[in-house]
């Protein structure tokens, strides 16, 4: 098995002990996918399983079907005595802290999340890749996943990711020697972790998010870096050299850090990767088998994904892919395969030969889009706004007087853009439309030849649509009124291979 440069051992530093089921009383909170899958995983190995949920039975048909028997059920509410008296307490993701688990805790109870417990039944000579993050995660994991895949080894993609919880990679032809498992995690999977060490760890980003959940960006930052802390010396951990939480947390790390930067060069570190001088390869520094440094360059025009924050994604994703044993030209095939997740930057339609229209519909936050719009490669007309967040729209703005031939506004939020944009003294014109058809033709109205027209509002959608999905396709609907043509690529498959 080729395991890259992760240290081969024939003692894992940190192994991996499969947990047994057989006759055990295992508490599952929440029903949603994951906690479906993990009630089944656990009564397929001989435990006794209660599924409990606070939402009544009435609103819970489709999970209730799915277990078919295999666990008591305890709905529309809790029960404190279910929990005390567990083996063990398995989380859903999404599901917080509660006083039901506080009291398993005091009568001595564990409470794992879903990826602990399916972290401990990975084979030991299966290679773990988890990758985390504010923004950026669903596209590097993705991506990532697209790159072992073109190896030829048996690969899983998921965890956060789609609709293939992480308990899902046990069963999976990945779970097996020279088997490559990649998953995204989030922090609040995280948080109900214990031992959770994968063999390449990456931690793209942290900025402010989820505090209605944390109360505090420390806490929120400490649950998106606490995996660097239980990796061992045989191990990988990527991080932003940007970002000095990424940074902080592999500093504290026993792993081998590999740092990114797509300005300048992580001069520091003896491996890593960053951009070429003319900005169109990205360089990745690895060890060479022999004490030293090789140097390996792959052509950024391998990528279909565009603007600076997606280069730093392809850097964590070549990082970890080379780490795991991937090979240079697989790195590069699966690049050039790779198709964006939908509503991600995906590029959904074109006018000819000279405007092109992305639907990025899932940026929903500032700093997300300002990411995304940074070192964009053509001019862009902006279709911004929706439900606002309460925060300030100045890093947008800051990248809109580089990259904007114009902005369209939509939604409650389309006002206090306006306004803020005035304050700065924006150049560009601002638009404002009432619904999103009007938005598409007045944006294919402002825009030149070599434009972009992008849909990235830095808002939720919750006033004019369902959710972002419906805002995406709402956004290409529309596209056949203005002359352009659908490209309507799917997304790249995620898991189940």
């Amino acid at each position: 098995m080729d395991r890259g440069f992760l240290a081969a051992s024939a003692q894992r530093l940190n192994p991996r002990t499969a947990v047994e089921l057989a006759d055990k009383r295992i508490v599952v909170v929440g029903l949603a996918q994951t906690g479906v899958a993990v009630a089944r995983f656990c009564a397929a190995r001989g435990a006794r399983v209660v599924a409990t949920d606070n939402r009544p039975a009435d609103k819970l048909g489709d999970a209730i079907a799915a277990l078919d028997g295999c666990a008591k059920l305890e709905v529309g509410g809790h029960v404190t005595e279910t929990f005390t008296s567990a083996d063990a307490v398995v989380m859903s993701p999404g599901v917080p802290e509660l006083p039901y688990t506080r009291a398993a805790r005091a009568a001595g109870v564990e409470v794992i999340a879903e990826i602990e417990l399916a972290y401990r039944f990975l084979h030991p000579e299966a290679t773990l890749i988890a990758i985390t993050g504010t923004n950026g995660k669903s596209t590097t994991t993705a991506l990532t996943g697209a790159l072992c895949e073109a190896s030829g080894r048996p690969t899983f993609c998921g965890g956060n990711l789609g609709n293939h919880p992480m308990i899902e990679a046990v069963d999976h032809p990945a779970n097996a020697a020279g088997g490559l498992v990649v998953v995204e995690v989030a922090g609040f999977m995280l948080e109900t972790c214990t031992s959770f060490a994968p063999d390449v760890g990456a931690c793209l980003n942290v900025t402010e998010d989820h505090l209605d959940r944390y109360g505090h960006f420390g806490v929120y930052a400490s649950m998106k870096t606490r995996m660097f802390r239980w990796q061992t010396s045989d191990q990988v951990a990527i991080a932003n050299l940007r970002d000095p939480i990424t940074m902080g947390g592999i500093g504290a790390s026993h792993a081998t850090p590999l740092p990114f930067s797509s300005v300048g060069t992580p001069k520091l570190y003896p491996y890593g990767a960053h951009l070429g001088d003319d900005r169109t390869t990205i360089v990745l520094r690895l060890p060479d088998g022999a004490g030293g440094v090789a140097e390996e360059q792959f052509p950024t025009g391998d990528l279909t994904i565009v603007g600076t924050h997606n280069l730093e994604n392809a850097m964590a994703a070549y990082l970890a892919a080379r780490a795991a044993g991937v090979d240079a030209e697989a790195v590069r095939a699966g690049a050039r395969a790779y198709v964006p997740q939908k509503h991600r930057m995906e590029l959904v339609g074109r006018r000819g030969d000279d405007v092109v229209f992305y639907d990025d519909s899932k940026g929903t936050n500032v700093a997300a889009v300002a990411a995304s719009l940074d070192g964009f490669p053509r001019p862009v007309v902006l279709i911004a706004g929706g439900v606002d967040k309460g925060g300030s729209y100045d890093p947008l703005l800051d990248v809109l007087d580089s990259v904007a031939r114009g902005v369209v506004l939509i939604g409650e939020a389309g006002p206090i853009l306006r306004q803020a944009a005035a304050r700065r003294g924006a150049t560009y014109p601002l638009v404002d439309a009432g619904t999103m058809a009007e938005a598409v033709e007045r944006a294919a109205a402002l825009a030149q030849s070599g434009d972009a027209v992008v849909l990235s509002p830095a808002c939720s959608s919750y006033d004019m649509f369902k959710n972002f999905g419906d805002r995406g396709m709402a956004f290409r609907e529309a596209l056949e009124s203005v002359g352009a043509k659908r490209l309507d690529v799917e997304a790249s498959p995620k898991g189940g291979r």
